[in-house]
C-alpha cells in the first residue's frame, strides 16, 4: 500500500514569546537626554550672544542733540534751548527758504536763542548738529497776525500802513536779499509808499518801537509795470501821434473816436513788444475826442482821453 506523508505542522503547540531588553530602552533615553542637553546648551548661548550684541550695539549709539522751541511775549518770539552731551557744533534756523542764520557751539552744551515769529504763515526749520556727528531737527508752522498792512496801488508801488499803540522809532523793508532801506518815523502810525520791483519777489519790512519791540511782515508780492499813454500832435497839429509802453510787454490798445462805438479800432500785439507808436488825423470841425485804452500782458489797464477841436 501506498503511504501519503503529511508535511503539515502539527496544531495545539504554544508560540515562543518576545521579551524586551532594559538596556535597549535606557539607551534610546540616554541619547536623546544628550541631543536635548545639546539643543538647549544652543539656544542659550545664541540667546546669550544676541543680548551680548544688542548691549554693544546700544553702547555705540550716540544721543543726538535735544530741541525744545516754546512761544513767549504774545506769540511773537520763539524760545529756542538746544541740549547735547557732546559739544554743540553749529545750529541753523531759517524761516521758510529764506537764508539761514547759523549760531556757533563754541565748546557749549547748552544754547539759547529768541527769534522774532514774521507775520503771517511761515515755517520754521532748525538743525543741530555736534562735535561728534550727532544731529537733529526741527520745523513747524507758525500763524501770527499782523497790523502791518501791504496794498498794491494804481501806480505799481506798494502802500504800507500801521497803526501802533506805542511810538514807533524806525521801519525797515527790503526786497529779496538786497540791503535794508531805514525810514525813521517817531510816530504811532505809517502811511509810506515803498517803490516795488516788476516780477514776483518777497517783501521783508520791520517795524521797531521805542521799547525796541519789533515786527516783521514777509509777504511774495507780484510786482506789475502800468502801461503808460503819451499823446502829442505832429507839427502842424493834423494828427494825433500816440506813443504806448510797458515795461513787462504790450497786450492790446483800443482806440475809440468821437464816443462813437462804430469808429472803434483795435490792435494786438505779440508778446515781447514794449513800445508802439501810431497816429490818428484830425479832422476839421470836429472836436476829434478820442479815448485810448492800453492793456499790458499782466491785465493792467491804463486809459487816456483827449479832445482838439479843430
Amino acid at each position: 500500500m501506498n503511504q501519503i506523508l503529511s508535511t503539515s505542522v502539527p496544531t495545539g503547540g504554544k508560540k515562543k514569546k518576545r521579551n524586551s531588553n532594559p538596556a535597549d530602552v535606557k539607551s534610546v533615553i540616554k541619547v536623546f537626554s544628550i541631543i536635548l542637553l545639546i539643543f538647549g546648551i544652543f539656544m542659550i548661548g545664541t540667546s546669550s550672544y544676541g543680548i551680548y550684541q544688542n548691549i554693544q550695539e546700544r553702547a555705540n549709539i550716540k544721543p543726538n542733540p535735544t530741541i525744545t522751541v516754546e512761544s513767549v511775549e504774545d506769540d511773537t518770539i520763539v524760545f529756542l534751548k538746544v541740549v547735547s552731551e557732546y559739544n554743540i557744533d553749529t545750529i541753523t534756523y531759517q524761516w521758510n527758504d529764506e537764508q539761514e542764520t547759523t549760531i556757533r557751539g563754541n565748546g557749549r552744551k547748552y544754547v539759547e536763542e529768541r527769534i522774532t515769529i514774521p507775520t503771517g504763515s511761515n515755517i520754521l526749520n532748525i538743525h543741530v548738529t555736534d562735535v561728534n556727528g550727532g544731529e537733529n531737527t526741527y520745523s513747524n508752522t507758525y500763524e501770527l497776525e499782523s497790523n502791518i498792512k501791504l496794498e498794491a496801488l494804481e501806480n505799481g508801488n506798494i502802500r504800507m500802513t500801521y497803526e501802533g499803540e506805542e511810538q514807533i522809532a524806525y521801519m525797515t523793508y527790503r526786497w529779496d536779499d538786497e540791503d535794508e532801506t531805514r525810514i525813521d518815523i517817531n510816530n504811532t502810525s505809517i502811511d509810506q509808499e515803498l517803490p516795488a520791483r516788476i516780477g514776483t519777489h518777497t517783501l521783508t519790512v520791520i517795524v521797531v518801537d521805542v521799547n525796541n519791540k519789533t515786527e516783521t511782515k514777509v509777504q511774495e508780492i507780484k510786482g506789475v509795470s502800468r502801461p503808460t499813454i503819451d499823446i502829442t500832435f505832429n507839427e502842424d497839429y493834423s494828427k494825433y501821434v500816440i506813443s504806448l509802453h510797458d515795461d513787462s510787454g504790450l497786450q492790446e490798445v483800443v482806440i475809440t473816436l468821437n464816443e462813437d462805438e462804430n469808429q472803434k479800432f483795435g490792435q494786438k500785439f505779440t508778446e515781447s513788444e514794449q513800445d508802439f507808436q501810431f497816429e490818428i488825423p484830425l479832422q476839421t470841425g470836429s472836436d476829434n475826442k478820442m479815448e485810448v485804452v492800453v492793456t499790458n500782458v499782466d491785465g493792467v489797464q491804463e486809459t487816456r482821453r483827449v479832445q482838439f477841436t479843430k
